[in-house]
C-alpha cells in the first residue's frame, strides 16, 4: 500500500467514525456465492444516514475456494435519497488481509443500495458493491442484510 492510499485510509476512518458518533445503526449483512462468484461474505457494522449523507464501517469475514479466506476493514460514504425506503450512491474502500496467502491488499469500490424501515428500530438493506481493484472480473457482490436502530 503506498503512502497516499495509507494517508486516505486513515482521514476517511476517521471522519466515517466521526459521522457514526451520534446514533447507533447496527447492520448485520450476508451474500451468497453464485455461478459466477464463490465468495460467501458476512459483515457486521454501522450504517448512518445524516442529512444527505450516508457513511458506514464494517467489519467483513469472506470465504472462498479460489481466492481464499480474508478479513477486511470496509468503509465509504456517499450521498443517499431519504424517504421510507431510502436509496443510497457511494464509494468505498476495503482493507483486506487474506489469511491463506499472508497477504494485505486494498479494494475500491462504487455501490448502490436501498434501505426499507419496517419499524422504527428495524430495516432491511440491500446493496450492491462493484469492485474495481481485482485480479477477476466478476467482483459484482450484492448483499442483503438487517438494520437495528438504537
Amino acid at each position: 500500500m503506498t503512502f497516499n492510499s495509507l494517508a486516505g485510509f486513515f482521514v476517511l476512518l476517521i471522519t466515517t467514525t466521526a459521522a457514526l458518533a451520534d446514533q447507533s445503526n447496527l447492520r448485520l449483512e450476508q451474500n451468497r456465492s453464485s455461478d459466477l462468484n464463490d465468495r460467501k461474505i458476512t459483515s457486521i457494522g454501522a450504517l448512518q444516514f445524516k442529512k444527505d449523507m450516508e457513511a458506514h464501517i464494517d467489519l467483513v469475514h469472506r470465504e472462498s475456494d479460489i481466492v481464499g479466506d480474508s478479513l477486511a476493514l470496509d468503509f465509504g460514504g456517499g450521498y443517499v435519497f431519504r424517504g421510507t425506503i431510502s436509496l443510497f450512491l457511494g464509494a468505498g474502500i476495503s482493507l483486506d488481509y487474506n489469511l491463506d496467502v499472508d497477504e494485505f491488499n486494498d479494494q475500491y469500490y462504487a455501490e448502490a443500495g436501498l434501505v426499507l424501515d419496517l419499524t422504527k428500530k428495524l430495516g432491511i438493506t440491500v446493496r450492491q458493491q462493484h469492485f474495481f481493484h481485482q485480479p477477476d472480473d466478476y467482483e459484482k457482490v450484492i448483499m442483503l442484510g438487517v438494520l437495528f436502530r438504537h
